[in-house]
């Protein structure tokens, strides 16, 4: 029995007027074997202030679930979405559409029980409960 794991499903974000992507996550979180699903985090996606030319995904924490090392997930979210998958996001939308951020995330998951964060893949030997 695993620890502590996130499987993320979804991130949908709309350009706000300040050029931020203000949305939701969502994603289910099993801890010592317990599944809590569709848990719904606020996001933003925005400019890094610190790297110019980087963009961040930042997450209100959770109130409601405990789950410790929510930071170290948030970074290696960022660092799957825009390092791993290399996603970009775009400001402009076709027609008459808000430019948005779309991420749909399947066949993975985040395993949070070690030290550092592992991205894992969901194989046949791995199935959540």
């Amino acid at each position: 029995m695993r620890f502590l794991n996130v499987y993320p499903k979804r991130l949908i974000a709309t350009l706000n007027a300040d050029g931020v992507f203000e949305g939701q996550i969502v994603f289910d979180l099993e801890q010592y074997g317990l599944v809590t699903n569709d848990i719904v985090c606020a996001v933003t996606v925005c400019d890094d202030s610190l790297m110019v030319g980087q963009w961040k995904i930042n997450v209100k924490p959770m109130f409601n679930v405990d789950m410790p090392h929510f930071d170290k997930f948030v970074d290696t979210l960022n660092h799957y979405v825009f390092e791993v998958l290399q996603y970009m996001p775009s400001r402009s939308a076709p027609g008459k559409d808000l430019p948005m951020v779309k991420i749909f995330f399947t066949g993975m998951y985040f395993d949070m029980s070690g030290d550092e964060p592992v991205v894992q893949k969901i194989g046949a030997g791995t199935t959540k409960k």
